[in-house]
C-alpha cells in the first residue's frame, strides 16, 4: 500500500514580476552609459576648442622628420715639437633619399623631378655618378630615405652640384646630399710606424698610439633633426660634435728620422732578418726614438708587395695574409723576444759590486773555458784572456770571468737583481702588444743556468726591457717607466695632461752606477766597442752576440748598446740586428757603427756639449 509523505508547499514563482525588474535595471544601466558617454564628448569638444591648437603643435613637435649625425674629427698626432704625425681629410659621401621624390599622394616617384635631378647631375657630376643607376635606384625604392651611394669623394668632386642645388627650385634638396667623412692621413708614409700605428676606415684605432689612446683620440659625434614645429613649419635643432684630442708623443723627428736613416742605409747595402733602434732619455724614460725594419706603409697597411711577390700574394689563403700582416705590424722592439747576449754583462757586475760581493780590485783568470754542469762553456777567446781586473772583463767580454762572478753572487741574488732589472716582466709602456721575456725562476735555476745568464743567454728579453734597465744602470740606479705620450690637448689647443716621469724603484746605488759608467766608458775606448766611438764626445757602451736556437746553424742577433756623455748621460741608444746579412756575420760591426752614426748626429741636436780637449799652454 502506498503511502504519502508529508512535505511543504511548493512556493509559485511570478516570472512576470521578474522580467519587469531586469529590464527597467538594463534601462537605467543604458541611460547612465549614454550620459557618461555625453559628458565625455562635451569635455572633449571644450579641449579642442579651448586648447586643440596647442595639443596638435605638441603632437607635431615630436614628429622627427630627419636625424643625421655630425661625425666629430679624429684629433691629430704630432712628434714631441709638434710635427703633424697623423691628421684627417675631410671627405664627402653621396647620400640618396627617394623619398623626397615621392609624389605627392602617391608612393611612386615623381617623374617630373627625377628628370631633374638627373640631368644635373650629369651635368655637375658626369665622371662620378652612373645617372641611370641612380634613376633605377629611385624607382626601385620609393620609401627609402637614406642610401650611401658613393663614398669618400673630395670636395672638388662634388663642388658644381652642391653649388647647383642651392639654385634649383624644381628638385628636393635632399634628394642628393653629402655626408662628411674623414680619411686618416700620414704625411711620411712609413715614419714611426710601429709607433704611431693606424686608425680603421670607420675612424677607430687599429694598432699603435692610435689603438692605445683611442678613447681620447676619438671624439663624440653630434646630431642635427629637422622637426616640425609648433606652427607646423619645420626647424632644425644641431648638437655640436665634440672633436677628438691631438696628442704630443715623446718621439721626435729629428731623432726618429736620424735612426731610421741609418738603419734603412744599412739595409739597402747588406739587409737583416729584422733591425730595431730605441733612442731613450736615461733621466725620464721617455723615448725620443723607436725604430723597426721592415717597416710598412700607415698610408696603406695591408699592401704585402714588400714581403711577397704577386705570384706569392695570389696563392695566399685570407689566413695566410692576416698572418703575414700580423708578423709586418709586430713592433720589434717591444713585441719580439731574444737572447741578448753580452749586453747582460754589465747588469750581472752590477749586481755584485752593489751587493759587496765584488770590488773594483778583484782580478780573475780566464782559460778560455769553465766546467759547470757537466758541460764545457767557452769563452769567445777560446785560447783565455789570462788575468783581468773586474772592469777588463767587462772591456773584453769575457763569458769565463763572468760566470766565475756569476758563482760567486750565486741564483738567488742573482735571480733577485734581474726582477729589479726588470727582465721577465713588462716595462709598463703605453704601447700593444708588449711581451714580457723569460727568465729561470729561481727554484728552477741550475748551475748551467746560472753560469749562461751571466753573459745573456737562457734568457729571453724585449729590447725595450733591456734600454730601460740599462737606463737605471747609468743614471744613478733609477728604474723610470718608459713612456711615449708626452701630453693632450683638447681640440681647442688647450693643454689638459702632461705626463711626467714615473720613478718605479732604485736598482743600484749612486756608487755602483758611477763604477759602471767608467767601465763602459774604457769598453768604447780600449776595448771591444770601439767602433761605436763618436768624435768629440765621451760614450759608454757594451756589446752583444747571441748564437740562435738552434746552435750552429751561423745565425746570430748583434746588438749595442751605448750612452753619452759619459759625465752625466742624456742619451741611451740601443742598436740590434737580428741576422745580419753582411760577411762578417757574428763579428759584424753593425750595430756599433750604426749606434756611433745616430750619435754623431743627435748629441750635438740635444745640445750636449763636447768633451774638453786639454791644450799645451
Amino acid at each position: 500500500m502506498a503511502v504519502k509523505r508529508k512535505g511543504k508547499k511548493k512556493k509559485k514563482i511570478n516570472y512576470k514580476s521578474v522580467s519587469v525588474g531586469y529590464v527597467l535595471r538594463t534601462k537605467i544601466a543604458y541611460i547612465l552609459i549614454a550620459i557618461a558617454f555625453l559628458m565625455l564628448s562635451i569635455k572633449t569638444l571644450m579641449i579642442t576648442l579651448n586648447k586643440g591648437d596647442e595639443y596638435s603643435k605638441a603632437a607635431l613637435r615630436t614628429q622627427s622628420k630627419r636625424m643625421e649625425t655630425v661625425s666629430a674629427t679624429r684629433g691629430q698626432i704630432w712628434d714631441r715639437n709638434g710635427m703633424v704625425l697623423a691628421y684627417n681629410t675631410k671627405l664627402y659621401n653621396i647620400i640618396l633619399d627617394p623619398s623626397v621624390m615621392v609624389k605627392k599622394g602617391t608612393s611612386v616617384i615623381d617623374s617630373k623631378k627625377l628628370d631633374a635631378l638627373c640631368q644635373l647631375l650629369r651635368e655637375t657630376m658626369p665622371d662620378i655618378v652612373d645617372v641611370e643607376e641612380v634613376r633605377e635606384y629611385m624607382i626601385s625604392n620609393p620609401s627609402s630615405k637614406f642610401y650611401r651611394y658613393k663614398k669618400d669623394l673630395k670636395e672638388d668632386q662634388i663642388l658644381a652640384y652642391a653649388q647647383a642645388i642651392k639654385d634649383r627650385s624644381d628638385i628636393p634638396l635632399k634628394a642628393v646630399w653629402f655626408e662628411d667623412t674623414f680619411r686618416r692621413e700620414y704625411p711620411f708614409g712609413t715614419f714611426a710606424c710601429d709607433v704611431i700605428g693606424s686608425a680603421k676606415f670607420d675612424g677607430g684605432g687599429e694598432l699603435g698610439i692610435e689603438l692605445y689612446y683611442n678613447d681620447l683620440l676619438t671624439g663624440t659625434d653630434g646630431v642635427e633633426y629637422q622637426y616640425v614645429d609648433g606652427d607646423n613649419g619645420t626647424s632644425i635643432k644641431k648638437v655640436e660634435a665634440v672633436n677628438g684630442n691631438n696628442l704630443a708623443l715623446t718621439i721626435d723627428y729629428f731623432i726618429q728620422s736620424t735612426a731610421e736613416k741609418y738603419v734603412r742605409e744599412y739595409n739597402e747595402e747588406y739587409g737583416s732578418k729584422a733591425t730595431g733602434v730605441i733612442v731613450q732619455n736615461p733621466k725620464t724614460g721617455e723615448i725620443y726614438a723607436m725604430v723597426d725594419y721592415p717597416n710598412f706603409d700607415l698610408n696603406n697597411i695591408r699592401d704585402l708587395s714588400a714581403v711577397a711577390t704577386p705570384e706569392e700574394i695570389a696563392v695566399m689563403t685570407d689566413k695566410d695574409k692576416e698572418e703575414a700582416l700580423s708578423a709586418r705590424w709586430k713592433n720589434f722592439c717591444i713585441s719580439t723576444v731574444y737572447e741578448p747576449g753580452s749586453v747582460i754583462k754589465p747588469f750581472t757586475v752590477a749586481t755584485g759590486l752593489d751587493e759587496k760581493v765584488l770590488n773594483t780590485n778583484m782580478k780573475f783568470v780566464c782559460d778560455g773555458y769553465e766546467a759547470v754542469g757537466g758541460f764545457n762553456i767557452h769563452c769567445d777567446r777560446t785560447w783565455g784572456h789570462g788575468e783581468e781586473t773586474l772592469e777588463e772583463t767587462i772591456m773584453n767580454s769575457c763569458n769565463d770571468a763572468l760566470m766565475q762572478i756569476a758563482a760567486i753572487e750565486g741564483k738567488e741574488m742573482l735571480s733577485s737583481y734581474q726582477a729589479l732589472f726588470g727582465f721577465g716582466q713588462k716595462t709598463g709602456i703605453d704601447a700593444i702588444g708588449e711581451e714580457l721575456g723569460l727568465i729561470i725562476p729561481l727554484e728552477k735555476m741550475q748551475d748551467v743556468d746560472l753560469a749562461t745568464n751571466s753573459f745573456g743567454q737562457s734568457m729571453n728579453t724585449t729590447m725595450i726591457q733591456v734600454s730601460t734597465g740599462f737606463c737605471s744602470l747609468i743614471n744613478g740606479g733609477y728604474y723610470y717607466q718608459p713612456y711615449l705620450l708626452k701630453s693632450v690637448f683638447n681640440y681647442r689647443g688647450e693643454l689638459i695632461k702632461e705626463a711626467s716621469p714615473t720613478l718605479l724603484r732604485r736598482t743600484i746605488t749612486q756608487e755602483t752606477s758611477d763604477t759602471l759608467r767608467e767601465f763602459l766608458y774604457h769598453t768604447v775606448e780600449g776595448g771591444t766597442a770601439g767602433l761605436a766611438k763618436v768624435e768629440g764626445y765621451t760614450v759608454g757602451g757594451k756589446t752583444g752576440t747571441a748564437e740562435k736556437i738552434p746552435r750552429g746553424e751561423n745565425r746570430f742577433v748583434l746588438s749595442f748598446i751605448g750612452f753619452a756623455p759619459i759625465e752625466d748621460p742624456q742619451v741611451v741608444v740601443y742598436v740590434v740586428v737580428d741576422e745580419p746579412g753582411d760577411p762578417a756575420n757574428d763579428h759584424s760591426p753593425s750595430a756599433k757603427e750604426i749606434s756611433s752614426k745616430i750619435m754623431t748626429d743627435i748629441l750635438p741636436y740635444l745640445n750636449v756639449k763636447k768633451k774638453e780637449v786639454a791644450t799645451d799652454d
